[in-house]
């Protein structure tokens, strides 16, 4: 089984909302490879979708095993935790994102969010305010990290996976117009609208 190739079909099932055909995928792929957080982090977009939000936490769970310092696993698990509607926990793990990451926009965003649903206003807009910094610093700088299609297939080799996910994670807030459509996604509940 060539496993970029599988999560590479996986995505345009999911991205064509055929979430059970995704799921096939990824399980079978998983068989192979049952420690790539990648893949377990797909999976667990594939239960948020079929509803199965606690099956998505424990997915996250065992990816933020996996890669303890990685904070994009951090900030997905985070907002499984804000839609199971434990707001104290997506907190504490927006912050540990932010730790790992201190220029992560999109979780200085959340984590704003959520702060201010909590009525925590002083700290909401302590972080509101530092994503419009981390935005408009790295435009100024022109940090510009373009994704290519080639990337996407390359994220499962377990060698290369870290540099080109890094690449996903800055280039969605480092260009405004993926950032702004990584909201939007993350406010669709993980559904892209067309």
């Amino acid at each position: 089984m060539d496993i970029a190739k599988t999560w590479e079909e996986a995505q345009n099932y999911i991205k064509e909302s055929k979430f059970e055909k995704a799921k096939v995928l990824l399980d079978g792929a998983l068989e192979i490879e049952p420690k790539n957080a990648n893949l377990i982090s797909e999976r667990a977009v594939v239960y948020f979708h079929l509803g199965e939000k606690e099956k998505a936490l424990k997915e996250l769970d065992y990816c933020v095993l996996l890669e303890p310092q990685n904070p994009y696993r951090y900030s997905s698990r985070a907002y499984v935790k804000a839609a199971l509607k434990d707001i104290d926990g997506a907190i504490v793990d927006y912050e540990k994102c932010i730790q790992i990451d201190p220029l992560d926009a999109i979780a200085y965003n959340n984590l704003g969010l959520l702060l201010e649903s909590q009525g925590r206003m002083k700290m909401a807009k302590k972080n509101f305010d530092r994503a419009d910094e981390l935005e408009g610093v790295l435009k100024e700088r022109g940090i510009d990290l373009p994704m290519e299609e080639e990337n996407n297939k390359e994220v499962l080799n377990e060698e290369s996976s870290k540099g080109n996910t890094w690449s996903i994670i800055r280039g969605t807030f480092t260009d405004k117009n993926m950032f702004k459509e990584y909201i939007q996604f993350l406010k669709n509940g993980f559904r892209i609208k067309k």
